[in-house]
């Protein structure tokens, strides 16, 4: 016999309706607004009997991802539209899943959620060359892959400049439970200040080469000031 859900308490009505809101207000291209009209139809639907199931809320992730790559909203409004999405999966105690989750060779944003999760934005194809990723573990212990152990992710392979056209921007790193993966040793990394020009707050990862940077990682507003903690090499 499977297990009766709750109705829908009211800490996950307002976080609902404080996700809806977040996202409303992040909105700024009219190119958007089908894509958030379908997100309020979906939760209308999976609402409308009071209840919240794990494959409804998967449908609402999936188009709050969808609204996310079209609306161009900044990382600072795209993390907190994510812990709305945890705050609404945890206060349903929906179950934890450990999910293993891969990028395409486009731009991407995935999202870990509730569990102990393993994020690649980078395709498998261009190694993330030409990618700008967002990468959201969400709560659990969580492994943010920039590299592997036959190559490093988001280089382009020019010395001349900083890499700013590719690179993974973690939304919500924790030094002392999360992981970032990366390619070699840690004498071919070094942390730093971001680029003025990304206009974030956080630490920059950076490949070494020489007296060359190359700027493959974006922890946002974490500072991180050496590679002993946080960080294995493959």
């Amino acid at each position: 016999m499977s297990k009766r859900l709750p109705r829908l308490s009211d800490a996950q009505k307002q976080n609902i309706k404080t996700l809806l809101t977040d996202i409303q207000n992040s909105v700024d291209s009219s190119a958007s607004q089908d894509s958030l009209t379908q997100l309020k139809s979906t939760v209308k639907a999976a609402t409308s009997d009071r209840k919240l199931t794990q494959s409804e809320f998967k449908a609402i992730t999936n188009d709050v991802l969808t609204v996310l790559e079209s609306a161009g909203v900044t990382s600072s409004e795209a993390r907190t539209i994510f812990y709305d999405l945890q705050n609404i999966a945890a206060a349903s105690r929906l179950p934890k899943t450990n999910d293993d989750l891969t990028g395409t060779t486009g731009n991407d944003i995935l999202w870990g959620g509730l569990g102990n999760d393993r994020l690649t934005g980078a395709g498998t194809d261009d190694a993330g060359m030409g990618e700008i990723d967002t990468l959201c573990g969400g709560s659990g212990k969580d492994t943010f892959v920039l590299g592997d152990s036959s190559k490093c992710f988001y280089d382009d392979a020019q010395t001349n400049t900083l890499g700013l056209q590719d690179y993974a921007t973690i939304l919500d790193f924790n030094k002392t439970q999360d992981t970032i993966q990366l390619h070699g040793s840690s004498s071919d990394y070094a942390v730093g200040a971001l680029p003025a020009e990304l206009g974030l707050s956080g630490t920059g990862i950076y490949q070494t080469t020489g007296n060359a940077r190359e700027l493959i990682g974006v922890a946002v507003g974490v500072s991180l000031t050496d590679l002993n903690t946080g960080f294995a090499f493959v």
